[in-house]
């Protein structure tokens, strides 16, 4: 299972799978457990959470008071109840909020020579209290359209950033993330897929997602010491998010 709070948005996309046959096709919309007994509690309050579908908005299961926002430094309890009567359990404790002190240009250049690609301005952010690692996150907004977005605007469409060392495959996915220990980093270039609007995150995670990034990032196979659940793989974290948006300008037309 996978459940992640962010502070200052409600709690949402928890997500709770079963294992499927290895020799039957893989439906990942079967996968979900719908009927669990989800419950977060934290402060002496106690949550029951509904199921939502993917045609409902984000699956999983969430709070329906979405007014009830995740706060910074505060232990929250997670207890999954299934079926059969098995229990999860697992705890996070929240991150404190982060800031930007340098954010990225409204308009950055992708370097005319791509063979060369040289260091750029820098982003940073402030530091928040024990925390070492970082997840720099960024994500192309619209792979279609890019003229639109120019002064004056044009009909000119997105495209891809081709790399020699990429396959295919890399281009599926629109978001690319990767860590970093400390507060501050050079754009670098090989994490953008695509040219056009851009959004920019950076997560300060707690243990139990930041281990779990290293399972999902960089390991074969299941290793139980990156899970941080009692009674299933997975992981219950949560972060702190800082977001902007900027513009990657085609280093040719």
């Amino acid at each position: 299972m996978e459940a992640l709070l962010i502070v200052d948005e409600p709690i949402q996309s928890i997500s709770v799978i079963k294992t499927q046959p290895i020799f039957e096709k893989y439906i990942h919309d079967s996968a979900y457990v719908r009927n669990a007994i989800v419950e977060i509690n934290y402060n002496n309050l106690n949550y029951k959470l509904k199921f939502r579908n993917k045609e409902d908005g984000k699956v999983g299961y969430y709070l329906d008071n979405q007014s009830i926002l995740v706060e910074p430094n505060i232990t929250y309890n997670l207890k999954i109840t299934l079926p059969n009567g098995k229990v999860i359990t697992g705890s996070t404790t929240t991150p404190n909020r982060i800031q930007w002190t340098k954010k990225a240009k409204d308009n950055i250049q992708y370097p005319i020579d791509s063979l060369k690609l040289p260091p750029t301005d820098t982003i940073a952010w402030t530091k928040a209290p024990g925390i070492d690692f970082y997840l720099v996150s960024v994500t192309c907004l619209d792979t279609l359209e890019y003229g639109k977005y120019l002064d004056p605007p044009t009909a000119e469409k997105n495209r891809r950033i081709w790399r020699p060392f990429r396959q295919d495959r890399f281009y599926r996915e629109i978001t690319s993330i990767s860590p970093i220990a400390n507060t501050q980093s050079t754009i670098v270039w090989d994490i953008f897929r695509w040219y056009g609007l851009q959004e920019v995150r950076i997560y300060a995670p707690d243990w139990n997602y930041l281990r779990w990034y290293i399972q999902a990032q960089a390991r074969q196979e299941l290793d139980p010491l990156l899970s941080s659940l009692e009674g299933a793989y997975g992981y219950f974290g949560s972060a702190s998010v800082i977001k902007d948006t900027s513009f990657l300008i085609k280093n040719q037309p």
